[in-house]
């Protein structure tokens, strides 16, 4: 059988392109949080916008405008920083909400034509189909310390029907799906591509399919391998 290797499709590339308002990136949280920030965004700005009055103007100060004095709209009315902060909130709303909305579109793309089933239930929930777990680790120097742990590869029995592409297609969507739920995914204890971060690619074998899951940080990578331990512990 000949090896044939699947890279993982950048998935999440829209994603990266949402505002800059801080914890409003898609991968901050989930996409049913981001709308609830966008919601509380909505009230603070809808608070603000009502005691914004432009037309209102400062009983404590006055500006004749003579000579070099310059009338500054802040100096004379009290509150426009009111406008300010109305706006801010305003805009922190429609990027919340367009995180939210890059979440849920990289899922309905990514998941395309898999079925219910195989989007709902974690490939890695056939254990009986699963013939190993190793750790993947990177390159080795001639010098130093041995190369370090960088995720854990699981394989996989051949299954009739299954191919490299199609097994890559169905960890994509659930890579994508676990964006979307912020990466909090109670049904799925022990899928390794649970955990933020992570990376999967699909590579066909002798045998089956090797599925090589690496995490961004340390935090993620230790995750993968607890989980993928636990699809062959006894």
């Amino acid at each position: 059988m000949r090896l044939t290797t699947i890279t993982m499709p950048v998935v999440f590339t829209a994603l990266a392109a949402c505002a800059a308002t801080p914890g409003a990136k898609p991968s901050d949280m989930s996409a049913v949080q981001h709308e609830e920030m966008a919601k509380q965004e909505d009230t603070a700005s809808k608070a603000h916008l009502a005691q914004f009055d432009p037309t209102a103007k400062s009983g404590t100060k006055t500006c004749s405008g003579k000579g070099n004095q310059i009338c500054w709209t802040s100096e004379e009315n009290p509150t426009v920083e009111h406008a300010a902060e109305w706006q801010k909130h305003e805009k922190a709303a429609a990027d919340h909400r367009a995180a939210s909305q890059a979440l849920r579109d990289a899922e309905a793309r990514t998941c395309v034509g898999i079925s219910d089933v195989d989007r709902d239930m974690s490939p890695f929930d056939h254990r009986e189909d699963i013939s190993g777990v190793d750790e993947v680790r990177g390159p080795a120097g001639r010098k130093g310390p041995p190369p370090r742990i960088e995720g854990s590869v699981v394989h996989f029995r051949a299954v009739q029907g299954m191919t490299s592409q199609w097994l890559q297609r169905v960890v994509d969507c659930h890579l994508a799906r676990n964006a979307a739920l912020g990466n909090e995914v109670a049904d799925m204890p022990n899928c390794p591509l649970v955990p933020k971060g992570a990376i999967a690619t699909v590579s066909g074998t002798a045998t089956g399919f090797d599925v090589t899951i690496r995490g961004n940080d340390p935090a993620a990578v230790d995750e993968i391998g607890r989980r993928a331990r636990t699809l062959v512990a006894r």
